[in-house]
């Protein structure tokens, strides 16, 4: 079985059901495609219900082209339109789960429960591509609809190797610190250490810092407990952690840039953190998480985080 994948063709004119402002949180060409499909999908199933799902499987369109496709489940995880893998319809696959051990489509249904009527998320997980020789990351994109007979389903499409934009580390930090806030300090550092839970995706993870840059989850290295950031140093003998806690003395959150080599690189790219602060009982915690920025060191780029001053604009 695979998830759908998606690449922009455009070869069918839809109904749109979409607003700018979902596309507008992303950087890359490919999200925004991939954003696109899926909305626009979803608006042909507020529309014209059930019927949308024989238009979804026309091969040589916009839903059904090469490695494009949409899957869409209901709400208790029947399989209700998989073009590539037909013979899972009518099947309950909400107990499916990846490599790691990532209820995949349970994430997805779990959207579908959501009170909005137009919810959407993320869902990211490792999952066997045919042209690779282990399973690699893959990124869905779904969205709630909600057919003119009141029938609920949840539909979605993915693609290998995105690009991991700045608002996918946001929107992880702002679930993980809402789960401190609600579950506590236990609950919450076991589920961040899970690789089998929503906050390891895309190679990253979710980082908790005290107030003074001492680790307290630190899955990069589960064996080094409370290994002293302040003075880590990147590429350039910039110090990255003590920016971020210094910009969150008088802020919440933060955007830090430093550049640091990819792995197996020995040069250096441009690497952004994200950090929120909490105060829980009364200790100052910092919950965080990085990305690799997909251009090139030489190249500008806008609407991020500024450089450090000893780095070159």
């Amino acid at each position: 079985m695979a998830l759908g994948a998606a690449a922009g063709v455009d070869a069918f004119a839809v109904p749109t059901a979409r607003a700018e402002a979902p596309l507008s949180r992303y950087t890359y060409k490919d999200t925004r495609n991939l954003v696109a499909l899926v909305e626009d999908a979803a608006g042909l199933i507020e529309a014209e219900g059930e019927a949308a799902f024989t238009k979804f499987g026309i091969e040589g369109t916009r839903w059904f082209n090469g490695s494009t496709y949409l899957f869409v489940y209901d709400v208790d995880g029947n399989t209700v339109f998989h073009p590539i893998s037909p013979e899972l319809l009518g099947r309950n696959v909400a107990d499916l789960k990846d490599i790691d051990g990532k209820p995949v489509v349970q994430e997805v249904i779990d959207v579908a429960k959501l009170p909005e009527r137009a919810a959407s998320d993320w869902v990211f997980y490792r999952w066997q591509d045919q042209r690779q020789l282990s399973p690699i990351w893959k990124s869905s994109y779904v969205r709630k609809a909600v057919t003119p007979q009141g029938k609920t389903y949840v539909v979605g499409s993915g693609i290998y190797d995105i690009k991991v934009e700045k608002i996918f580390v946001e929107d992880r930090v702002n679930l993980a610190c809402d789960l401190l806030m609600k579950d506590g300090k236990d609950k919450a550092f076991a589920l961040f250490k899970d690789s089998a839970s929503r906050f390891v995706f895309l190679d990253t993870y979710i980082f908790v810092l005290t107030g003074t840059g001492d680790t307290l989850v630190d899955p990069a290295f589960p064996t080094h407990g409370g290994r002293h950031m302040m003075d880590f140093k990147d590429f350039t003998g910039f110090k990255p952690i003590r920016e971020l806690i210094s910009k969150l003395r008088t802020q919440d959150s933060a955007w830090v840039q430093f550049l640091w080599p990819k792995p197996g690189a020995t040069l250096p790219s441009r690497k952004l953190i994200y950090g929120r602060k909490l105060i829980i009982d009364g200790e100052t915690l910092i919950v965080g998480a990085d990305l690799y920025l997909a251009t090139p060191i030489w190249m500008k780029v806008e609407n991020t985080a500024s450089w450090p001053p000893s780095l070159p604009a």
